[in-house]
C-alpha cells in the first residue's frame, strides 16, 4: 500500500509541477520522506506482529498436569504455561530444587512469596526464584494465585526442613559416574548451533532487504526460535531443541561469550583514537556532554523503576550505573555501516558521527568494568573493600600496562610473524592475546569486556597487523560467533511479556527517554562546538544506535544478576528499536546537510591520496652494511615517517668470520629520527646474505629498500650481484637507491619522474609525487616522444599519434590531480627528442637541475636481472640520485 501511495503521489506531483523545477525538487524530498516513513511503518508492523504471537498462541493450549519432586517425595503439582509444557516445567523446577538441595547450605526459613511486576506470585528462596504461580494454576486448583503460592511455599519448606535433617554429612560421587559430555549433549549442541546460524542468515537477509542492519535479523532469529514464538506454538519441540537445564544451556552460553570477546576485539580494532585527537574540541564535547547527559538520566530513572526489574533488589547502585550505560552506549559497527552505505564516512559530519560513537563505546567499555565490580554483592556489603575503588584501580592498572607495554606486544607479534613457520601463526598469537587479556580483566573483577576491547585497540596500532591478517578473524566472527551470540540472546526472552500494560509503558518510556537524552546531549555538544543544527541532530541519531554493544550490555547485566528476565527483554527491545530507527533517521537528517565546496575538494584529495603506493607502506625492510650511502635512505624514510606511521627493520647479515667490533648500525642511528620512524635492529650471521634478505622480505613487508653503487661499465649485472639476486627472488615491492654523493647529505628539492603509457610508469609517477610531498620538493613529470617515430605515421595512421597524445594527457591529468591533493608543486613537460628516451631523461634532469630521478622497473625475461636499456643508461650517467621502484610480483 505504501509503494502504491508513493507512486500515485510521485505521478501527481510530476504532472502538476512539470514546469516548476523548485517544486519538483521539494516534491522529491517529500517522496523520500514518505518512503522512510513507510519503512518505519513496516518495521513497526513486524514488531507488533511479533508481540502478538504469544497472545494468538494462547488459544491453542490445553491444560496439562505434572508433579514436582524434591528427593523421592512429591511437593506440589504444576500445569503447563504459554512457554513450557507441564512435564518440562515440572522437570525444570525439580532439577532446580535438586541443585539447591545438593548444596546443603540452604535455609528453608528464607522461603517467601513475592509479587512479580506483572502480578504473578513467585516462590523465592532468599533472592533466588524457584517458580511462579500462573493463571492456569489458579484456575485449575480453583483458588487465588496468592493462596496457591503460599500452599506451595509451605509444602516446599516442610520438605526442605525434612531433607536437611536427614541429609548425610557429605555426598561422594559414584565411581562409574562420567565427568564428560555425553553424546546426546554434543549432538544437541551441533544442532542448536546449526539452527541458530541458519535462522540468523535468513532473518539477517530479510532485514537487509528491508533496509535494516543484519544484526536486527539475527536477534529476531533468536526470538523466533525462543519463547516469543517457537515456545508458544511448539513448546515440546522447543524444549527438546533448546532445553532449559543448566548443563546444556551453558554450552551455548560459553560459545556466545567467546563470540562477545571476538566482537569486542574487532570493535577495538575499528577504534581510531587518532581521529578523536584530530577532531579536537568537537570530539571532546561529544564524548563528555553526549555521554554524560544520557548516563545521568538513565541512572536517575533507575531510582523510580520497580524493584522487580532488578536481578538483585539490593544492587541499586549497580542497576543505576547499568541503566545509565544502556542509555549512553552506542554501536560503532552499525554507525560505520550506515555511513559507508551512504558514502559519508569521510565527510566532516560522518567523521563527527563516528567520533561520537567511538568515544561513547570507549567510555562505556570502562563503565562495564565498573558495573561488573558493583554487581558483586559481597564486595558491596563491605566484605571486600570499596567496589568502585577496586574497579577504578583495576581498570587504570590494566589499561596502563597495555598502553605503556604495547611496544612489547608489537615486538612479540613481530617475532611470531618472522619466526613461526606456519602461515596462521600470527592469527593464533592475536587470539591468544585476546583470551589472555579477557582472562586478566576477569581475574581483576572487571569482566572480559574491557580486556577484549583493549586488546583490539592495541592490535589496531601494531604495524605487523594488516587487512590480510584481520580478514579471517572478521569472517569467523561475523559469520559464526556473532550470529550465535545475537540469536542466543533472544532464546530465553519472551517479548510477549512486554504486552503487559505496566511493562509496555516502561518499555516505551525507556525507549523515548534514552533517545531523547542522547539527542539532547549530542545536540548541545554540537551547538557548543559551533556545528550546524542538522549536523548535531544527525550525530545524536547515529550515536543512538545501540546495536551489538546494547546486546552485550544486556547479556552482561543478566549474567551478573543485575537485571531480571523482564528487564532483559526491555533492554533487548530498546536496543532493537534504536538500531532499527537509526538508518532511516540518519539518512533523513544527513540528507539535509549541505556539502561545502571546501569539503568537496578535501574529500577528492583524500580519496586520491589513499590510492597511492606510498600510502599502503607500513613495514619497511632495510638491509644495510652501515656505509655512508645509507644516510640518503634514512633521509627518505624520515620524510615518509612525517606523513604516516612506519616501522623499519634494519637488517645486517654478518659474515661468520667478521670482526666482532664492527658497528654497522652507528650511521643508521644518526640518519633516522626514531620519533618519526619505528626502528628495530637485527643481526643475522650467514655466508648467504641473499637467502637471508629474501626470506625476511617475504614475511609480509610492504617495502624492501636497498642502496647500490654506480655499476661498472662492463658489468654483467644491473646493480650488483646481491641486489640483482634479491630482486629476482622476492615478490615484495623493492626500492633501489643510488646516490653519487657518498656523503649522503644531499638535499632533495627537485624530483624528476619520466612516464610513459604503461601502468608501471604511472605507479612510479605516483610514488615520485608522494615522495616529493614527503620531502617538500617540487616534481617534474617527463613525457618523452621520439620525434623520429613521426615518419612511421602516414596520413591514414595519424590516429596513432592522437591516441598517444590522449594517453599522455590523461596520465598528466591524473598525476596533476594527485600533486594537487598532496600540495606538491607540479610541472609537466613533453620532450620531443630524436635521441633515445634514456638520453632525453639525462638531458632533462640536467636542465631541471634535478636532485632525484624516480623510475619504475619490471624485470624482463632472461637468465639474469634485466630492467631495460633505459634504466641501465640512467644509472650509469645520472647527474643526481636515482630511485628505481620494482612493484610487487
Amino acid at each position: 500500500m505504501c509503494n502504491t501511495w508513493v507512486r500515485q503521489l510521485k505521478f501527481s506531483v510530476e504532472f502538476k509541477s512539470l514546469n516548476a523545477p523548485s517544486m519538483r525538487r521539494g516534491a522529491r524530498e517529500y517522496i523520500q520522506d514518505v518512503k522512510i516513513i513507510c519503512k518505519l511503518k513496516q518495521f513497526a508492523l513486524l514488531i507488533v506482529a511479533f508481540l502478538m504471537f504469544p497472545v494468538s498462541a494462547s488459544a491453542w493450549r490445553q491444560v496439562e498436569y505434572c508433579d514436582v519432586y524434591l528427593g523421592p517425595e512429591k511437593v506440589f503439582t504444576v500445569t503447563n504455561t504459554p512457554v513450557m509444557s507441564a512435564v518440562d516445567r515440572a522437570q525444570s523446577i525439580t532439577s532446580h530444587l535438586q541443585t539447591i538441595a545438593a548444596t546443603t547450605d540452604y535455609d528453608p526459613s528464607q522461603l517467601s512469596v513475592r509479587k512479580a511486576l506483572d502480578g504473578v506470585p513467585v516462590l523465592m528462596l532468599g533472592n533466588v526464584p524457584i517458580c511462579g504461580v500462573t493463571a492456569e494454576d489458579s484456575a485449575v486448583f480453583g483458588k487465588p494465585a496468592d493462596k496457591v503460592a503460599i500452599e506451595w511455599a509451605e509444602a516446599l519448606q516442610r520438605r526442605m526442613e525434612e531433607m536437611k535433617r536427614t541429609a548425610p554429612p557429605s555426598a561422594t560421587p559414584k565411581a562409574h559416574e562420567s565427568k564428560t559430555l555425553n553424546e546426546h549433549a554434543v549432538l544437541l549442541l551441533f544442532l542448536e548451533i546449526g539452527v541458530l546460524l541458519l535462522a540468523s542468515l535468513l532473518f539477517g537477509e530479510l532485514m537487509v532487504r528491508l533496509g535494516q542492519p543484519a544484526i536486527i535479523g539475527q536477534i529476531l532469529a533468536g526470538l523466533v526460535l525462543g519463547q516469543t514464538f517457537f515456545g508458544n506454538f511448539f513448546p515440546d519441540l522447543s524444549i527438546q531443541l533448546f532445553p532449559q537445564d543448566s548443563s546444556q544451556s551453558k554450552l551455548i552460553e560459553a560459545v556466545s561469550w567467546i563470540g562477545v570477546s571476538f566482537l569486542l576485539m574487532l570493535t577495538g580494532m575499528e577504534t581510531d583514537t587518532s581521529m578523536l585527537k584530530r577532531l579536537g574540541k568537537p570530539a571532546l564535547y561529544l564524548a563528555l556532554i553526549g555521554l554524560f547527559l544520557p548516563l545521568v538520566v538513565g541512572a536517575g530513572i533507575s531510582v523510580i523503576l520497580p524493584a522487580d526489574l532488578r536481578g538483585d533488589p539490593s544492587a541499586g547502585l549497580a542497576f543505576a550505573v547499568f541503566l545509565g550505560t544502556v542509555f549512553a552506549v552506542s554501536s560503532v559497527p552499525v554507525v560505520a555501516k550506515i555511513l559507508m552505505d551512504m558514502k559519508l564516512l569521510k565527510r566532516d559530519v560522518g567523521q563527527l558521527v563516528l567520533a561520537a560513537s567511538l568515544s561513547h563505546d570507549l567510555l562505556c567499555c570502562l563503565l562495564l568494568a565498573v558495573i561488573a565490580v558493583l554487581s558483586d554483592t559481597k564486595s558491596a556489603s563491605g566484605g571486600g573493600g570499596n567496589p568502585l575503588l577496586t574497579a577504578i584501580i583495576g581498570t587504570i592498572g590494566f589499561v596502563s600496562i597495555v598502553y605503556f607495554g604495547r611496544f612489547m606486544f608489537f615486538r612479540l607479534l613481530r617475532w611470531v610473524n618472522d619466526k613461526v613457520s606456519t602461515s596462521d601463526g600470527l592469527i593464533t598469537a592475536m587470539i591468544v592475546m585476546l583470551l589472555l587479556g579477557a582472562a586478566t580483566t576477569q581475574a581483576l573483577g572487571i569482566h572480559i569486556v574491557l580486556g577484549a576491547f583493549a586488546v583490539g585497540v592495541i592490535l589496531s596500532q601494531a604495524p605487523v597487523i594488516n587487512h590480510k591478517v584481520v580478514r579471517p578473524l572478521e569472517i569467523v566472527t561475523m559469520g559464526f560467533f556473532a550470529p550465535i551470540f545475537f540469536a542466543a540472546s533472544g532464546l530465553n526472552v519472551n517479548l510477549g511479556s512486554l504486552l503487559h500494560p505496566k511493562l509496555a509503558a516502561i518499555t516505551l518510556f525507556l525507549c523515548a527517554t534514552s533517545m531523547a537524552s542522547k539527542l539532547i546531549g549530542c545536540y548541545a555538544a554540537g551547538k557548543l562546538s559551533k556545528i550546524g543544527a542538522w549536523e548535531s541532530l544527525a550525530i545524536g541519531v547515529g550515536a543512538n544506535a545501540k546495536g551489538s554493544m546494547g546486546l552485550i550490555l544486556a547479556m552482561l547485566g543478566y549474567s551478573l544478576h543485575i537485571i531480571s528476565l523482564d528487564m532483559l527483554a526491555i533492554v533487548i527491545f530498546v536496543s532493537l528499536f534504536s538500531t532499527a530507527v537509526a538508518p532511516p533517521l540518519m539518512k533523513w537528517s544527513l540528507g539535509k546537510v549541505k556539502v561545502t565546496e571546501e569539503e568537496q575538494i578535501r574529500l577528492a584529495k583524500e580519496e586520491r591520496r589513499a590510492r597511492t603506493v606510498l600510502s599502503s607502506i607500513r613495514r619497511v625492510l632495510w638491509p644495510t652494511s652501515g656505509k655512508a650511502r645509507n644516510r640518503f635512505i634514512g633521509k627518505l624514510l624520515d620524510s615518509i615517517g612525517k606523513r604516516q606511521v612506519i616501522e623499519t627493520v634494519v637488517l645486517w647479515v654478518k659474515p661468520p668470520d667478521a670482526a666482532g667490533d664492527e658497528k654497522p648500525f652507528a650511521s643508521i642511528a644518526k640518519s633516522i629520527d626514531t620519533k618519526l620512524v619505528g626502528l628495530e635492529k637485527r643481526t643475522v650471521k650467514s655466508d648467504d646474505p641473499t637467502s637471508v634478505i629474501v626470506d625476511e622480505a617475504n614475511l609480509g613487508y610492504d617495502l624492501l629498500v636497498m642502496a647500490t653503487d654506480k655499476p661498472l661499465a662492463g658489468a654483467e649485472h644491473v646493480f650488483g650481484p646481491l641486489v640483482d639476486n634479491v630482486i629476482l627472488n622476492t615478490s615484495t615491492r623493492v626500492l633501489v637507491v643510488y646516490d653519487p654523493d657518498q656523503s649522503g647529505d644531499r638535499e632533495i628539492k627537485k624530483v624528476v619522474v619520466p612516464v610513459s603509457g604503461s601502468e608501471l610508469s604511472v605507479s612510479a609517477g605516483e610514488f615520485g609525487i608522494s615522495l616529493a610531498s614527503s620531502l617538500g620538493a617540487k616534481v617534474t613529470i617527463l613525457s618523452i616522444a621520439e620525434s623520429e617515430l613521426e615518419d612511421l605515421y602516414s596520413e591514414e595512421t595519424k590516429s596513432g599519434e592522437k591516441i598517444q597524445r590522449n594517453i599522455t594527457e590523461d596520465i598528466e591529468g591524473s598525476l596533476k590531480e594527485l600533486a594537487n591533493a598532496l600540495n606538491v608543486e607540479f610541472n609537466a613537460i613533453l620532450v620531443q627528442s630524436a635521441a633515445h628516451a634514456a638520453q632525453a631523461i639525462i638531458m632533462s634532469a640536467q636542465q631541471q637541475d634535478a636532485d632525484l630521478i624516480v623510475l619504475g622497473a619490471e624485470p624482463k625475461m632472461g637468465k639474469g636481472l634485466f630492467l631495460g636499456h633505459t634504466i641501465n643508461f640512467v644509472l650509469r650517467n645520472a647527474p643526481c640520485a636515482v630511485a628505481i621502484l620494482k612493484l610487487q610480483a
